[in-house]
Parts: C-alpha cells; sequence; structure tokens
C-alpha cells in the first residue's frame, strides 16, 4: 500500500516537474534581443551627421555667390567622406558651383555622375534638368556635341592650311576652352598674344590665361581656380553647431537654485592649405534679433599644420534672455 502511495506521488512530482517546465519553456523571452548601435554603426552615423552639416554650409556659400571658394570644400568633402549619402549631395552641388563658374563640360560629368551612381537620390530630379539644360545651350550655341567636334575639325583644317589666319585660331581656341582643351586652347591663344599682342587685353581671354612679363602664362582652369581659392583662403572653418546647455540644478543654503543658461558654439579650425599657419585664432560672436551684438569670443588655436584641424568650443553667457540669441559667426585669423 506504502509502495502504491510512493509510486503515485513520484508520478504527480514528474507530471508537475514537466508541466512547470514546460510553462518555462513557453514564457521565455524570445533570444532575438533589440539590437543595439555597435561602435562602427554609431562611428558612421556621425560620420554622416558632419558631412552633412559640410554639405549644408557649401551650399549656403553657393547660393551667396561663393562659388569658386566653396569648391575645394566640397572636393573635400567627397574626398574625406567618401562612403557617405553626403558625397553624393556633395557632387550635386559640385555640379552647381562648376555650372555658375561657366565650367559646363565639369558640371555636365558630374550632373551625370550623380545619376549614375544615385538614380533615385535627393537631386535626380534636379540633375536631369539641369543636363537637360545643358544640353540645350550647347545645342543653341554650338550645336549639339557632334556640331561642336565638326566645327573644330574645319577650323584645325583651317589653320593648317593658312597658319596666318588668327581669326581662326582665335575662334578655334574658343571652341577648345568650351570644350575642355585648355592646354591646347592655351597653346593658341599665347600663340595670337605673340604675334597680336593688343589680344591679351580682352576680357573674354583675361578670364581664361594669365600672361606674365616674361612671356610665360598660366591657364585660368577651375583647377587652378581652386588652387588660387586655396592659396587665399588655407583657413577655413567647418563642423559649426550651436546649442542650449541645460542650467544646472543644485541645493543651497536657501534651499534650491538654478544655475546660468549656456549658449554654446563649437566647430573646428582646419588648415587646406600647403603651409603652416601661425597664430590662428576664430573670433565667435552672438548676435540678437536685428543684429544686436550679444558677446564675442576669441579661441587662440595656434599653429595649424597643413591639413591639420583643431576643434573648439566657445560659450555664452552675456545676453538678456538666451531664446533671443538668433544667430552666430565665426571667423578665422590666421598669420603665415
Amino acid at each position: 500500500m506504502q509502495r502504491a502511495r510512493l509510486s503515485a506521488r513520484i508520478a504527480i512530482s514528474v507530471s508537475l516537474a514537466a508541466l512547470f517546465v514546460q510553462i518555462i519553456g513557453c514564457t521565455t523571452p524570445a533570444s532575438n534581443l533589440p539590437a543595439t548601435a555597435t561602435p562602427v554603426t554609431k562611428n558612421r552615423l556621425l560620420e554622416q551627421s558632419s558631412a552633412n552639416k559640410q554639405v549644408e554650409e557649401a551650399r549656403r556659400m553657393i547660393e551667396a555667390g561663393d562659388h569658386n571658394v566653396v569648391i575645394p570644400r566640397l572636393l573635400q568633402i567627397i574626398q574625406k567622406h567618401p562612403r557617405t549619402d553626403a558625397a553624393m549631395d556633395a557632387r550635386y552641388w559640385l555640379a552647381v558651383a562648376y555650372y555658375n563658374i561657366r565650367s559646363y563640360r565639369d558640371a555636365m560629368s558630374l550632373y551625370e555622375e550623380y545619376l549614375r551612381s544615385s538614380p533615385h537620390g535627393r537631386y535626380a530630379e534636379q540633375s536631369a534638368q539641369r543636363i537637360a539644360a545643358l544640353r540645350q545651350q550647347y545645342a543653341e550655341e554650338f550645336g549639339s556635341p557632334e556640331t561642336l567636334d565638326a566645327s573644330i575639325t574645319e577650323l584645325w583644317d583651317t589653320v593648317k592650311r593658312e597658319p596666318a589666319n588668327y581669326r581662326a585660331k582665335w575662334d578655334l581656341a574658343d571652341l577648345l576652352w568650351k570644350r575642355g582643351d585648355y592646354d591646347m586652347a592655351g597653346e593658341l591663344y599665347a600663340n595670337i598674344v605673340e604675334r597680336y599682342p593688343t589680344y591679351a587685353t580682352d576680357a573674354r581671354l583675361k578670364e581664361r590665361v594669365e600672361f606674365k612679363a616674361d612671356g610665360s602664362y598660366t591657364l585660368l582652369t577651375p583647377g587652378e581656380r581652386e588652387k588660387r581659392a586655396i592659396e587665399q583662403e588655407p583657413l577655413i572653418i567647418t563642423n559649426l553647431n550651436d546649442f542650449r546647455s541645460r542650467p544646472d540644478v543644485g541645493a543651497g543654503f536657501r534651499g534650491y537654485y538654478r544655475g546660468q543658461n549656456y549658449y554654446v558654439v563649437t566647430g573646428q579650425a582646419y588648415n587646406r592649405g600647403d603651409s603652416v599657419l601661425y597664430g590662428v585664432q576664430v573670433n565667435v560672436t552672438i548676435y540678437g534679433f536685428g543684429n544686436i551684438i550679444y558677446d564675442t569670443n576669441t579661441v587662440n588655436i595656434g599653429r595649424l599644420n597643413p591639413g591639420e584641424g583643431r576643434a573648439f568650443v566657445v560659450r555664452f553667457t552675456t545676453y538678456d534672455d538666451i531664446e533671443n540669441v538668433s544667430r552666430y559667426e565665426a571667423i578665422g585669423t590666421f598669420q603665415r
């Protein structure tokens, strides 16, 4: 009788244990926990955010008419952040900048590159429209690309038959320049100016070729313009951002108190030139409505080697109300 009871208890215990295991197995959380951002993912997000801000800054510069200055910045973004979407956007705005300085061939190539790499991108429709407009412009001014090539071939034949026909050489140099054959056009321009020095005063020629007293010359191609823009402005201020810091809350002798609000401006001073910059400073100013200057602060960076960047942070407290701060600006200065 006792053995029967013992066997019954064991059977009940086993059944309960099996039921418990079954219940626990049914309620165990799934193993696919929410994914968290890895350090690599975070770095990519930060890189994308930084590049986006730089492209936005470049866009504002283009709209302000600073075309020659912005071109090196966009090239730097493309080179520094090649895997980001911002690099594609930078290609579009670089095309816009080239178009605005009448470097139509370079603009066309970049618009087409953008469409090939990002056919459904943010600026795909605008790029297609710009390409169509450029082709129409070429067709109205030169005919089709085939017509342009035919005109150049015809003028080459004329120049070969008539070496003294400088009018034909002038027209040929003009078409070659517009097609992007800068070196060949430069040789023709130099030959013309050597024979007829008065041509050197032509406004169109002065935009394309810079003649020196010793007879040598420099082609003012888009690449040369970029180089000169960098030499003229080697120090650039990038990655600008502003934010309002949270007020400090603490306990004092007379109870709780709330600290001062801070308006903070951050950024980076970058030497994009090929020589050392000394005495680098960044002057940061905050404005209220109506361009009222609330405060200005100077950050001493010191020496910047070629390709070197240095971050800075400026904190402001001088204003009647932090919400009245409407904008800020950061201007860099240096000594060579």
